[in-house]
């Protein structure tokens, strides 16, 4: 079972390497100060993307992030 921490060092990996091989036609956010942006908005209000959707709120701080990185690159 990996950690949450090995968990969010494998899905950043992911994502420079979709970033790296220009593989980001699905992206909303595709340059940095734009992903930085969606990051902290999602951050911001992430608690409500978890209620809007009939889920569960998570507390632990690597689920979060985890969430975070992978949602900025779609948040609007």
């Amino acid at each position: 079972m990996s950690s949450g921490r090995e968990e969010l060092v494998a899905i950043l990996e992911e994502l420079a390497g979709e970033a790296r091989a220009g593989r980001t036609d699905d992206w909303e956010n595709k340059t940095l100060p734009a992903y930085l942006e969606a990051l902290a908005a999602w951050l911001g209000a992430y608690e409500n993307a978890y209620i809007n959707t009939d889920r569960v709120v998570p507390t632990d701080p690597w689920e979060i992030l985890t969430a975070a990185v992978q949602a900025a690159t779609i948040y609007e």
